[in-house]
């Protein structure tokens, strides 16, 4: 599920524009938003995170994953998907699809996933 825009750390505001479309709270919809978007969409929330990722990740090894605060785990999910859609730019790829090389659509998710969790 998508988080509301208000919903980040106050030492965090500066990500707040990225919430809703980047702070998604399973496997199933990083990978489904990292086919999705374009490279300049991915370049664009990509260039946000990776300056903040060590205060991002040092704010959340103080957290305890069970535990989280709302914002704690917006922006826990922001940084997860960071991880899970930084390949194509670290890699240097052109785009977020390669047709050809494996039907992502296909993709069938299974144990904690957000279909799951319906």
């Amino acid at each position: 599920m998508e988080a509301e825009t208000s919903l980040l750390p106050a030492d965090f505001a500066d990500l707040r524009p990225f919430v809703a479309e980047w702070s998604l709270d399973c496997e199933e919809a990083r990978f489904r938003k990292l086919h999705s978007v374009s490279m300049t969409e991915l370049r664009s929330f990509y260039d946000a995170m990776l300056p903040r990722l060590p205060a991002i990740l040092s704010f959340l090894r103080e957290c305890r994953l069970g535990a989280m605060s709302e914002p704690q785990k917006t922006l826990f999910h922001m940084a997860m998907t960071f991880v899970e859609t930084s390949h194509p730019i670290d890699l240097g790829w052109a785009d977020t699809d390669f047709p050809g090389a494996y039907r992502w659509q296909a993709f069938e998710f299974r144990s904690v996933s957000c279909a799951s969790r319906a």
